[in-house]
């Protein structure tokens, strides 16, 4: 046998394909933990993502240039008024400039409404079908922004896309109600500085890491526990600001509520024109952000790293050897 025709000897201790049966990498690749697919790999360096700014200015573009977008806010933002006021709500009407808002911010303002309508036993109930209700009109939103910027058609196509995304959206929605319930369980036990600090956390949290998820759902119609890591995975991305972005949004959505003496913070029925005119602008607002985050994550989807490949469990007659 000639120098060429011989087989190299595995190495002892080596990994590869000359490593010896149950050396560490012969048969299996390394052990990954419970959340290796959704915290890792991180991608290299910076990323591609636009600035907060001119997303800003894209998201803007987008929902003053596909009309039946405003459009739907406004008749949506009236159709939940006149309902509540139906079931017995009696202001204040500034509540509602949270009505579009993207979860789980949205989702406070669902369990703020629902607990306003049916008190706390009923509203822990009610506030299920208004996170339903929440999540079909998300779906339609990030669909129809996501062929905007597709610059294809709105129609049947654009619903299609909305029914794949419900389950994730639906997901995302009650994810924001666990965060909320959790901080809201944790606040009292920490006292009210950092049970501010808390509820803060996870309204910024919750928009940081599943904001992309019903983007994804639409564009590209993975498994929910897919969707959901690759959101994950996309807001992680370094360089991307997507923390900075999340923590802006909240901020800005908690201030429209809080700020003393704005139009509508008053009991009553009969809101004036200048807070009618506060709450369509701030849901107009949200529409930008939901159209700002979905013009972000389909700048990068190409570069979002995919989750590591699941462990193959071993054979039961290899194990025993």
């Amino acid at each position: 046998m000639t120098n060429k025709n011989k087989r190299p000897r595995p190495r002892a201790g080596g990994g590869g394909r000359g490593a010896p049966r149950g050396a560490p990498g012969a048969d299996h690749p390394a052990r990954r933990g419970l959340l290796d697919s959704i915290l890792a790999p991180r991608v290299a360096g910076a990323t591609s993502m636009p600035s907060i700014r001119r997303s800003l200015a894209r998201g803007g573009a987008v929902v003053a240039g596909t009309p039946v977008l405003p459009i739907a806010a406004v008749a949506l933002v009236i159709a939940e008024w006149l309902g509540a006021l139906a079931l017995g709500y009696e202001g204040p009407f500034a509540l509602f400039v949270s009505a579009l808002a993207l979860p789980p911010v949205g989702t406070s303002f669902d369990a703020s409404l629902s607990t306003a309508l049916f008190g706390l036993q009923g509203g822990f109930f009610a506030i299920l079908g208004f996170v339903g209700l929440r999540a079909v009109v998300q779906a339609l939103v990030v669909a129809t922004a996501v062929e905007s910027l597709r610059s294809s058609p709105i129609g049947r196509w654009t619903l299609v896309r909305a029914l794949r995304a419900l389950p994730v959206t639906l997901a995302v929605n009650l994810a924001g109600v666990g965060l909320l319930t959790l901080a809201s369980i944790l606040g009292p036990v920490l006292g009210p500085a950092f049970g501010l600090l808390i509820q803060m956390g996870a309204l910024v949290g919750g928009i940081y890491l599943l904001a992309f998820a019903p983007v994804i759902a639409v564009e590209e119609g993975r498994r929910l526990s897919d969707t959901m890591g690759r959101s994950v995975r996309a807001a992680r991305m370094p360089g991307a600001g997507n923390l900075t972005f999340a923590a802006i949004y909240v901020v800005a959505s908690i201030a429209l509520l809080v700020v003393p003496g704005k139009p509508g913070s008053d009991l009553g029925v009969n809101p004036t024109v200048a807070a009618w005119v506060l709450v369509l602008v701030a849901n107009l607002g949200h529409l930008v952000m939901q159209a700002t985050v979905a013009f972000r994550y389909l700048s990068v989807a190409g570069e979002v790293p995919e989750a590591a490949p699941k462990r193959q469990p071993a054979a039961r007659g290899r194990a025993r050897r």
